[in-house]
């Protein structure tokens, strides 16, 4: 039988339901003094037959010695200890992977959220924002009262007199406003995935005109103001001609010499071929190559000047050119070769959610899926060690060493899993330490299932330890879930005792029977010569060796040794001896063949078309001689392997059934239907 097949079926044979032991479900078999309940036994029957045909399903009496047999084997298996072996341990591995992912994911949150997320990408919507960034790379709550008091001032008199106000500019540094458009505010229109998700909320969720309050993020304060709202305008692959500045920034004689080469240049373009002649000397000049005028593909998230993304969205047909445009780098004439509207929610949904989860969006995707989860397990936080770690991190950033060195409460539980899995203080203490060293770089000897990398760059101390708490938490959660889900799922952990004892039996047949059966050369030929009236070769072949040799001197003396040995395997030694010893200067192929089945045998021995040389080795000669009968297991390895495997097979079942005591109830067995 196939193995994979028979794995399969060992499988299938052990489909069974345990259930407890009542009056009503007696004991149907005693395999080594464990019992096998009669529902147990009678599911099984039903599940090993249910897809056959009728003519191929098997009896009762038939399938209990089966299922003996393969009772027997996981017993045997376990004395074996095939349950340490790599390929169990991986296999078993692999299928608790597999199994889980219906109890481990959310997919309706999950499917809620990415439509959400979709649905935006529908809408562009045109904003003012301002960004008043935190001072220091690393601050702590104290630090920002000022700041924000400043922030709600600022967001008042936005409110008030608008982001084009007069003193908008007087009251902001330079750094305030985002470094790619300083125009009083004005963003332009924007798409998802170019803000920070909080601010990608405010700015889809806001009325038209109102300011937002200011938005804390990780690199400071945000306020939004949206303006307008209107469908999506997708992508645009464009090309483009620039006449570039030699120097950015641009001092203004290099601006107006520079836009009145542009424009002329524009002016006198009449007919589309024009254009592609201004391209085409673009191309030569600037040494483009193959790649030429195009510039590629374009959205709203592109971080380029807004008036080249404006200028590229305006255009309305195929082949339109824009008047030239002018950015930080120079003057650009721009012309468009096609619009691109957003894909369907089928088309692009996978690559949504790959970049939500590359994204600061992740966090709120999973959200729901972990307070689901939490629930289960019977989520406890001990909020008051968690403060006193942020009564630390309120004066000491936990991307500092020192933050450890002052932290006195290791021995406190932080969270637990009901009564059964306990996180203390110390053990976020480690993950806290591990985040550090990745940190600098330093090599560490973390966990697979512990190590992060900075993920998000907070700047607040405390924002700091709470996105380490939860990416903490958050593997916690997922890997004791999955390691607790047979004690909460009894449908998983019947399915997986199931794969477990499949693989016990697979594993502990193939190594006393079928690798055996493949490997024991002595067994072969013993079983062969007892058995050699049974094996035939339908008809008569040629049995021998091919030496194929670099040179015609090895080839001599190949065919000379074959002259005074008649054993093949002793010559095949003398040939490897004499002329392998220092060098591969022959190959050897020794086989039995009819007509047809090999062309070197055919072109010496059959009178057959001349072959192609073998690489490196030109020279051939064929040695043997025709027989009608196998001379070893060899010439019929195929046959033999399979008999001999049967016979190993027979006495494995035998040998069981002597060393464990199994006991049939007939009269429970008669039961059953």
């Amino acid at each position: 039988m196939n193995k994979r097949r028979l794995i399969f079926f060992l499988i299938t044979l052990h489909a069974t339901f345990y259930l407890h032991a009542q009056q009503v479900d007696p004991v149907a078999i005693q395999i080594d003094g464990k019992p096998v309940l009669k529902s147990e036994l009678e599911k099984a029957y039903r599940e090993s037959n249910a897809s056959r045909p009728d003519d191929e399903k098997e009896s009762l009496a038939d399938f209990v010695q089966s299922y003996i047999d393969f009772r027997l084997n996981i017993a045997e298996a376990k004395v074996q200890r095939v349950d340490t072996t790599g390929n169990y341990i991986r296999d078993l591995s692999a299928a608790r992977v597999g199994m889980s992912r219906k109890y481990m994911q959310d997919t309706i949150y999950e499917n809620d959220y990415l439509l959400k997320i979709y649905n935006r990408m529908q809408q562009n919507v045109e904003i003012n924002h301002v960004l008043v960034p935190f001072e220091e790379k690393i601050i702590y709550p104290a630090d920002t009262v000022v700041l924000y008091q400043k922030v709600i001032e600022l967001q008042c008199r936005l409110s008030k007199n608008g982001f084009a106000a007069e003193g908008y500019n007087k009251v902001l540094s330079s750094s305030t406003v985002l470094d790619y458009n300083r125009q009083n505010g004005y963003i332009g229109w924007v798409a998802p995935f170019m803000f920070n998700a909080k601010v990608e909320e405010a700015i889809y969720s806001l009325p038209v005109n109102e300011v937002s309050m200011p938005i804390r993020c990780s690199d400071g304060y945000h306020i939004i103001q949206v303006l307008n709202k209107r469908p999506a305008v997708g992508s645009v692959d464009i090309e483009q001609v620039l006449f570039n500045f030699s120097r950015i920034p641009a001092d203004l004689n290099q601006i107006d010499s520079v836009g009145k080469v542009a424009w002329r240049e524009y002016r006198n373009m009449r007919t589309a071929s024009d254009y592609q002649s201004l391209c085409d000397e673009f191309t030569r000049v600037m040494q483009m190559g193959e790649k030429g005028c195009h510039f590629g593909v374009l959205n709203l998230e592109s971080r380029l000047s807004p008036t080249f993304i404006e200028a590229a969205f305006n255009l309305k047909k195929e082949g339109d050119v824009s008047e030239p445009v002018q950015s930080e780098y120079g003057f650009h004439i721009i012309r468009l070769l096609k619009k691109i509207l957003v894909p369907s929610y089928a088309d692009m949904k996978s690559s949504l959610k790959g970049r939500i989860l590359e994204s600061d969006k992740s966090e709120e995707m999973t959200i729901e899926r972990r307070k689901r989860m939490s629930q289960e397990l019977g989520f406890n936080f001990n909020r008051v060690a968690y403060g006193r770690l942020n009564e630390i991190a309120n004066k000491i950033s936990p991307k500092d060493s020192s933050f450890l060195k002052n932290v006195d409460n290791n021995n406190d539980i932080l969270f637990s899993f009901g009564d059964n899995k306990i996180y203390t203080v110390a053990n976020f203490v480690e993950y806290i330490r591990l985040r550090q060293n990745l940190m600098d770089n330093k090599p560490t000897d973390a966990p697979e299932t512990v190590v992060y990398t900075e993920a998000i760059n907070n700047s607040l101390s405390t924002d700091v330890l709470k996105e380490y708490f939860n990416a903490y938490y958050s593997r916690c959660l997922t890997d004791y879930y999955y390691l607790s889900l047979p004690d909460r799922e009894p449908e998983y952990k019947n399915r997986l005792d199931e794969i477990s004892n499949g693989l016990l039996s697979f594993g502990v047949m193939n190594k006393n029977i079928w690798e055996r059966a493949a490997t024991d050369e002595k067994g072969l030929s013993e079983y062969f010569k007892k058995n050699k009236s049974k094996y035939s070769l339908g008809g008569t072949k040629y049995r021998g060796l091919i030496v194929y040799a670099k040179d015609e001197k090895a080839l001599t003396v190949a065919t000379s040794l074959s002259k005074s040995v008649n054993n093949r395997d002793v010559l095949i030694e003398k040939i490897r001896h004499t002329l392998n010893k220092d060098s591969l200067r022959v190959l050897m192929e020794p086989g039995i063949w009819a007509k047809g089945e090999n062309p070197y045998v055919d072109n010496k021995v059959f009178e057959g078309k001349e072959v192609k040389a073998k690489m490196g080795y030109p020279y051939f000669i064929v040695l043997g001689d025709f027989v009608s009968k196998p001379i070893d297991y060899n010439d019929v390895r195929h046959a033999v392997e399979s008999d001999y495997q049967a016979q190993l097979e027979q006495q494995w079942k035998a040998d069981l059934r002597k060393k464990y005591k199994v006991e049939i109830n007939n009269s429970v067995l008669n039961t059953i239907k």
